[in-house]
């Protein structure tokens, strides 16, 4: 029998070591500094490409008034997702041509909206 085996904490700081080593691999084959939030580090998106945003909608709430009200008119496809005792919810797709303008409509939709993801 190992000595690793006999002691269980052992065994814990070697799989703790072991980890630590794994962790590190994988952020030196990605090319992540070690210690780097994931947060930090901005996805690449080509633009233009169509982006799809989840929006909550009170249920007393027009859904086709409020897009028309908040993006104006604007060629876009709205699918019914989901709905609850309070909201409603939409996959809203539409084409977006930079990160200022993506950024700019979800900010919209955030002021309109109950909930925007």
């Amino acid at each position: 029998m190992s000595k690793t085996a006999k002691n269980p904490a052992a065994k814990t700081a070697k799989n703790s070591a072991d980890t630590a080593k794994t962790a590190k691999n994988l952020a030196r084959n990605s090319r992540i500094p070690i210690g780097a939030c994931l947060a930090d580090i901005k996805p690449k998106i080509d633009y233009p490409l169509i982006w799809e945003y989840t929006i909550f909608v009170p249920l007393d709430r027009d859904e086709k008034e409020l897009i028309a009200s908040t993006l104006g008119i604007c060629e876009h496809k709205l699918t019914a997702s989901n709905k609850n005792a309070k909201y409603k919810s939409f996959k809203l797709n539409l084409l977006v041509r930079s990160e200022n303008e993506r950024l700019e409509i979800f900010a919209k939709l955030k002021a309109a909206c109950a909930f925007v993801l």
